[in-house]
């Protein structure tokens, strides 16, 4: 087996784990809007530190981001719920950039197949403008996440491109359910 195959079944080994171990412990049973909400509400002051855990690992569980900032603007309101969101949100990719590409390396730079190597390339050649245009539709997307974390690009330019590229559909989410626009 080579070493890249290697890594890639270590990751989706350890990503099963944690599904594992979620499901057995009833933890991803409470990352419902309802649950997440009552965690952050119950814990008082240290209800952002729970969020951020919650967050990151939900993203590891592949539960999209913008239902934790949904629920972030539910629990603290227009501005606080941005607040809090876009700082869970950038802590959450970047532990989730970390993990991956730790485990499962850049397997993304070596693909061969034209049509996706020249998307490859110009996320490479551009990394920041791509990823924030990225980040401006698809957010905090597991698979997203996972695909440029197995890219060739720089952790650095990973998280700011998060940051920029996040904050205003985040911003928006979060004011419009603090204000009690309910979509779900």
């Amino acid at each position: 087996m080579n070493r890249t195959l290697a890594r890639l079944t270590v990751l989706a080994l350890f990503l099963g784990s944690i599904y594992a171990i979620g499901r057995s412990t009833g933890f991803n049973e409470e990352l419902t809007v309802e649950g997440i909400r009552g965690s952050m509400q119950s814990a008082g002051i240290g209800g952002f530190f729970v969020f951020a855990a919650m967050f990151a690992v939900g993203q590891l569980l592949y539960i999209p981001g913008f239902i934790f900032v949904a629920v972030a603007g539910l629990a603290y309101g227009p501005l606080w719920g941005a607040v809090a969101s876009v700082i869970a949100a950038t802590i959450s990719v970047g532990i989730s950039f970390v993990i991956v590409r730790t485990i499962g390396g850049q397997p993304l730079k070596e693909i061969k197949v034209p049509f996706l190597k020249k998307w490859l390339d110009r996320l490479e050649d551009e990394p920041l403008r791509s990823m924030i245009v990225i980040r401006l539709f698809l957010w905090a997307i597991p698979p997203v996440n996972y695909t440029l974390a197995m890219s060739g690009v720089t952790f650095r330019d990973y998280m700011i491109a998060a940051m920029i590229g996040m904050t205003p559909p985040f911003i928006v989410i979060s004011v419009l359910f603090g204000l009690g626009v309910n979509l779900f």
